[in-house]
């Protein structure tokens, strides 16, 4: 007769939990069909907005829940001590920052640089505005008044930060903002650079953008780490979310 437990003989421990785990994420890392299905996914799902239809906190927040889990994920093992956002939208983004930096027992330090803030984002940001935790300034973001900004908000930091670029994906522009922003950011910091799935949608499927396939974050990276030797991509995290923005855009300071 069966024992009805058996089946506890199979789970794994941590460790070993651990290994199987990493080596799923390299299978699926590089499974080229289900890279596709996936990005056809996310075609279909585009046609109703689907990274429009969340909130964080009660504030909308344009992310896919994927790259919500890994933002957590990156978050809670570097300990950012500080957090830089370029593109700031509707404000959940920021949000999630200061949120997950008090969730990870940090004190919440979020910078969000825009263009342009609508009156809106003010409204739903204001809570955290007021109590210190996110801090917001309109410009553009590859300017020098971004830039000392930046470096005003991380001043005297030694320990990793986080900067989030999703401003204008044009590769001039992400182009510029990683040149302006990666020597004021400590070693081991991270750059998650979003929208690098431009470079796998069709060919003229950005209508009215300056960027599409070959003029994007993506092909943005590709010249940074060139032209920056103490920059790498984290394989860790580049190809983890399946329905995300950000494959092969995850960057660790090294040096």
């Amino acid at each position: 007769m069966n024992n009805s437990h058996d089946y506890f003989i199979d789970v794994p421990d941590s460790t070993n939990f651990i290994k199987q785990r990493n080596t799923w994420h390299q299978s699926m890392a590089n499974d080229k069909k289900l890279r596709l299905d996936a990005v056809n996914l996310t075609l279909s799902a585009d046609a109703y907005k689907y990274g429009y239809q969340w909130e964080w906190c009660g504030v909308p927040i344009i992310r896919h829940p994927d790259d919500i889990v890994l933002q957590q994920e990156i978050m809670f093992t570097l300990k950012p001590n500080k957090v830089i956002e370029t593109g700031i939208a509707r404000g959940g983004s920021l949000v999630l920052s200061s949120t997950l930096q008090k969730i990870s027992d940090m004190r919440s330090q979020v910078l969000g640089i825009d263009i342009k803030i609508f009156d809106h984002t003010l409204s739903a940001l204001k809570p955290w505005i007021d109590k210190g935790e996110v801090e917001i300034i309109e410009c553009d973001s590859t300017s020098d008044i971004a830039f000392q900004h930046a470096k005003t908000f991380l001043a005297g930091t030694d320990t990793p930060c986080l900067l989030i670029l999703d401003s204008d994906h044009s590769q001039s522009h992400v182009l510029k903002e990683l040149s302006l922003f990666c020597e004021l950011l400590p070693k081991s910091s991270i750059i998650m650079v979003a929208d690098t799935i431009i470079e796998e949608m069709p060919d003229g499927y950005y209508k009215n953008r300056p960027w599409g396939k070959g003029n994007n974050p993506f092909s943005a990276i590709q010249l940074f780490l060139k032209q920056n030797q103490n920059w790498e991509l984290n394989k860790n995290y580049s190809r983890r979310s399946l329905m995300g923005e950000f494959r092969d855009g995850i960057l660790t300071k090294i040096a």
